[in-house]
């Protein structure tokens, strides 16, 4: 009666984009290393089975978290290493847990609990009924229907052919009279048969439609949340949202035609229990009444253990990510040279287990509590097989209506189980939910900022950039990472910044091309606040090229032409830049050209080097250069190039981006002394500021450190063999002038 609910699987790796695991909630081990994701040409590992010997968990102070002592050895339900992964406090609190995922709310919380829930399931099955094409949901409506009154007819008929069974039998009646009866009962199951097959196919058309709506709608929320600026903190709602494919949890749209199907099956018990009052009505209401208390119990408990699932979102985001890392392409080299599958097992294990040991614990507690269901079951059955029985007996029903209350009584009993479109409806309600936060934090955006048309929009010239006590700090982060800056960039000069790895070089850079906001301060263009400017338009002003950028598995041609995306057609602009960034012979040397696709996993398709792609980034920056964009951000972009490539690199720049403002980040100084002015941030400030011959005239922080790299470079040349020192060229020969 109460039905064997599916529990909620383990998170597995799937073919998803994962993003890494939180920072503030991992528990790194302190002897372990920090892995991240590289590059490989083979998947080398698959999921292993969970090691013996995972390294003990940690709070975010280095302290050994309470029960984490050491890793279970088996990951197995009811295994009791699973416990210490929770206190007591916290398992009373999980078993506790209600389809909310909260613990023992009052009475008023129940009360709004209930009405938000019957608002949602109403607003679902308004999101089924609405479907488009409107044909497509009436032939779903329709099926509905026909399944709906299927049981209830099925009762009189088979009531009819027990009664005249039993005229054949017991009074001679001619066996003819059952033909009609049995005609009746083959045409309604041929038809229920029809119907099932006929639902199933259009419940996943609509479930399929509802479901790109909600892929669209998320997608275009958080590409406007970047465009806005908004700070993408909801990583959760995002995962949740867009958890829809052939292997996701979640689904809004299973969840809509879920809905409608739970409201044909209450109906269906409904018109059932109709049937049955005619011959007995109080047995009829207290029947129905019972069995929908049975299956409010059912689903407090199995969706309870739903919610303890669905709360655990980061730990199976965490669970995913090391599944990719254990088992993917990107960190498969780092993780066949190191040696680090072990270590990776170990660490997809524990994430793991932290997501599962609570399941684990409800669910075992949810199993220990079935004797209310069946005890509810016996009573049920008692009273709805007992009631019309003992009527039989003393003559009061008929051998046919006896048998037409019987069906009634088990088609009103079926309600009590739950059926799989509970977790539809469960689980994709918490799509529908994160969806919700995301329009909200989309709502705050658009409050926070006016309409993109009525926002100032940068002038044709090149601007002059200020920042003006800008403070930045990352969420979560003690200290910022910029703190009260103030720099100018004149309009037209290339301006270089140095400074230490986390001195915020790369988080000035999204300052300035209003990626980030400022935590307070401000960024002018022309003394107007950045912030007031369509953000589009500004970007259209701006070519970059980050270190770490992207590589799009498209054709070489887009992948430069991308740089100003409304251009790509200018297929002489792509051969251009090309030529300048001296890559053509990269164009010639492939399959199908410049309409090769740069990516292995497509059929003719290629990879590239990490220095062709870098070359392919720079001639990316210079067709942005060539259709409008003023504004040039170098982010470590020489860091793949060899010491020749890299002066050529530096030259092509400096002659194309005349007239250009030039933002140029790197470590390695003799790059970027030819700059017209040089700044180095440390601590969150500039610190120094001043051309090269200045700052090394000022005998500061970068003269020492310009100094440093020099003698490096000619101490290394000084230890090269003979030939080798014989096979330099003129301009190994300045190290000031050379790549340190």
């Amino acid at each position: 009666m109460s039905g064997h609910p599916r529990p909620d699987p383990p998170p597995e790796h799937t073919p998803r984009a994962t993003p890494a695991p939180d920072r503030t909630a991992r528990a790194d081990a302190t002897d372990e290393p920090v892995v991240g994701p590289g590059t490989c040409d083979t998947a080398p590992l698959t999921d292993a089975a969970p090691a013996t010997d995972a390294a003990p968990a940690t709070d975010s102070a280095g302290a050994s978290a309470p029960g984490a002592d050491r890793a279970p050895r088996e990951a197995e339900p009811g295994d009791r290493t699973a416990r210490r992964f929770r206190s007591p406090k916290v398992r009373q609190g999980v078993v506790a847990a209600n389809t909310d995922g909260k613990t023992h709310p009052g009475p008023t919380r129940r009360l709004a609990g209930a009405a938000r829930l019957a608002a949602e399931r109403t607003r679902l099955l308004r999101m089924a009924l609405g479907a488009r094409p409107i044909s497509l949901t009436a032939a779903l409506v329709a099926s509905h229907t026909l399944t709906m009154l299927w049981p209830t007819v099925n009762a009189l008929a088979t009531g009819w052919l027990a009664a005249e069974a039993a005229a054949v039998l017991g009074h001679g009646a001619s066996l003819a009279s059952v033909g009609w009866p049995l005609a009746v009962l083959g045409a309604l199951l041929l038809a229920d048969e029809v119907s099932v097959a006929f639902r199933d196919s259009i419940q996943r058309l609509v479930a399929g439609r509802l479901d790109g709506e909600t892929l669209r709608e998320t997608r275009r929320l958080v590409l406007r949340a970047a465009d806005a600026t908004l700070p993408l903190t909801e990583a959760d709602d995002i995962s949740r949202a867009s958890d829809i494919g052939p292997t996701a949890r979640r689904s809004p749209g299973a969840a809509a035609v879920g809905q409608l199907t739970l409201t044909f099956r209450l109906l269906s018990a409904v018109v059932a229990t109709a049937l049955l009052a005619r011959f007995f009505p109080v047995t009829a209401v207290l029947l129905l009444a019972a069995s929908l208390t049975a299956r409010a119990v059912v689903r407090r408990q199995w969706m309870g253990l739903a919610a303890v699932s669905n709360a655990r979102e980061a730990e199976a985001r965490r669970t995913r990510y090391w599944s990719e890392i254990s088992a993917g392409r990107a960190a498969g080299k780092e993780v066949r040279l190191f040696a680090l599958g072990g270590f990776v097992v170990r660490r997809r294990t524990r994430e793991a287990l932290a997501w599962a040991s609570d399941v684990w614990l409800t669910r075992r507690t949810v199993l220990s509590r079935q004797w209310i269901t069946i005890l509810l079951a016996l009573s049920s059955a008692a009273l709805g097989m007992g009631v019309p029985g003992l009527a039989a007996l003393h003559g009061e029903l008929s051998t046919g209506e006896l048998v037409t209350c019987l069906v009634a009584v088990t088609v009103v009993f079926r309600i009590s189980s739950m059926g799989m479109e509970a977790y539809d409806i469960t689980h994709g309600l918490e799509a529908v939910r994160a969806l919700d936060a995301l329009r909200a934090a989309a709502a705050v955006g658009d409050t926070a900022q006016s309409a993109a048309e009525g926002k100032a929009r940068p002038g044709p010239a090149p601007a002059d950039i200020r920042f003006e006590g800008v403070r930045f700090r990352y969420p979560g982060a003690r200290q910022p990472v910029l703190d009260g800056i103030d720099l100018r960039i004149r309009a037209g000069e290339t301006l270089a910044i140095v400074g230490d790895s986390g001195a915020g070089k790369t988080t000035l850079i999204k300052l300035l091309t209003g990626l980030y906001t400022p935590t307070s301060g401000r960024v002018t263009v022309d003394g107007a606040d950045l912030a007031g400017f369509d953000a589009e338009a500004w970007r259209r002003r701006i070519g970059v090229v980050f270190q770490e950028f992207n590589r799009y598995p498209l054709s070489l041609a887009d992948n430069v032409a991308l740089g100003a995306p409304e251009h790509r057609q200018d297929l002489d602009g792509v051969d251009r830049a090309l030529r300048r960034a001296d890559a053509a012979d990269l164009a010639d040397s492939l399959p199908a050209g410049r309409a090769t696709r740069l990516s292995s996993e497509f059929r003719d398709g290629v990879d590239l080097s990490g220095g062709q792609w870098q070359r392919l980034a720079i001639a990316r920056a210079l067709f942005a250069i060539d259709h409008g964009r003023d504004l040039l951000v170098l982010d470590e972009p020489t860091a793949h190039l060899d010491v020749t490539s890299e002066a050529e690199f530096h030259d092509r720049i400096t002659a194309a981006a005349r007239g250009t403002t030039v933002v140029l980040i790197s470590h390695r100084l003799s790059t970027i002394r030819r700059a017209d002015r040089i700044v180095r941030i440390a601590d969150g400030r500039v610190v120094e500021e001043g051309g090269h011959d200045a700052l090394m005239a000022a005998d500061g922080g970068y003269a020492r450190l310009f100094r440093l790299q020099a003698a490096r470079f000619g101490a290394d040349r000084a230890t090269l063999p003979a030939q080798g020192r014989g096979a330099t060229t003129g301009q190994d020969r300045d190290p000031a002038r050379s790549t340190p």
